[in-house]
């Protein structure tokens, strides 16, 4: 069986046996204008004095590059509630020189499995005249260190050799598809930019809500790469999370409809838009605020897709991963008064 690259290559997937070193990573992000980078995580890789029950490992190469969201912004959140990120794979994480350092320094009982391990492999010269690399463990950075380690169940077990050109056919190891989800993992998707009519806090009890987007060229569809470019494996995806659709609520029973859904308008350079002064459904107070405020949530809904490169206009995979659609919202307090009627 074999995939293609982010670059074009072709790699061959080995027919070996995994298995994996107990290991706590981090995600290694950079910066590319006018994308902008994400970071994060709670570990920083090496070697240590550790008996390898709970080591550290590499740090994962993969690099995350977003353009059109919200780097303030939390990860996108599924509308479908079951969808969960990986919480860790396999990746190439050093040489055949860098092991025969690593290796010797990281269990120091002479007694356990590891260190007979060890021996093995020192015998072996840690493949040094060998093409390819020493694959290990690494984890999500966007999950807390417990929550990756109770998530993921590739925990026990060593670094092996994988020869340059293949890589693991079993578990779950760095590859497009795991990329893919990667990157939805990491989409951070802007708030609607909603305009209300009337305004928050001139809002009238009868007079129906209308909203449009504050921005002038609208809103942009949200794309995200992962990708690795090390010890000769090359895989890219990315994400492409365009906007469809804004549901308004009011955030009160005291309102007629309580809620209302817009499809957008527009694309391309232009971006998505919404005007629903014309529609046939806007949210109408019937009842004033008093004191206080009613809570309105406006929500888009993103339709999402994956390509198996760096480009966001690349063709799209049908098959695996699905990736759910996302949302993102926004609250806004709505003062809400009634209309006053002078009689004479």
């Amino acid at each position: 069986m074999s995939v293609s690259s982010g670059s074009g290559a072709v790699i061959r997937r080995s027919g070996m046996g995994l298995a994996a070193a107990v290991g706590v990573t981090a995600m290694l992000l950079t910066t590319t204008q006018p994308a902008y980078a994400q970071g994060g995580g709670w570990g920083t890789g090496g070697g240590g004095e550790s008996d390898g029950a709970d080591g550290i490992g590499a740090v994962s190469q993969v690099k995350i590059t977003s353009t059109g969201g919200d780097p303030s912004a939390p990860p996108m959140t599924p509308v479908q509630g079951n969808w969960t990120p990986p919480p860790c794979w396999y990746e190439p994480v050093r040489t055949s020189e860098e092991m025969a350092e690593w290796g010797p320094g990281t269990w120091t009982n002479p007694e356990s499995a590891q260190a007979d391990w060890i021996r093995e492999w020192e015998d072996k010269e840690w493949n040094k005249d060998k093409d390819g690399a020493w694959w290990d463990v690494v984890y999500n950075p966007d999950l807390s260190r417990d929550e990756a380690l109770q998530a993921c169940d590739i925990l026990q077990g060593n670094p092996f050799w994988v020869d340059q050109g293949d890589v693991p056919e079993d578990g779950p190891s760095i590859s497009p598809e795991m990329l893919a989800e990667i990157a939805y993992n990491a989409t951070k998707l802007p708030a609607p930019p909603v305009k209300l009519k009337p305004d928050l806090a001139l809002q009238k009890v009868n007079l129906p809500v209308h909203a449009t987007f504050q921005s002038d060229t609208g809103l942009q569809r949200v794309a995200t790469t992962a990708s690795v470019d090390l010890l000769g494996v090359q895989f890219a995806a990315t994400t492409v999370a365009t906007p469809k659709k804004l549901r308004i609520d009011a955030g009160t029973e005291y309102a007629e409809p309580e809620s209302c859904t817009y499809d957008l308008s527009g694309g391309g350079a232009g971006g998505y838009d919404v005007d629903t002064e014309d529609a046939g459904c806007n949210v109408t107070y019937r009842k004033s605020s008093g004191e206080g405020t009613y809570a309105l949530e406006a929500s888009l809904t993103w339709e999402v897709h994956w390509t198996a490169s760096a480009n966001p206009d690349g063709p799209p995979e049908p098959g695996d991963p699905q990736l759910p659609e996302g949302m993102s919202s926004g609250t806004y307090d709505v003062t809400v008064k009634e209309i006053q009627t002078v009689v004479r």
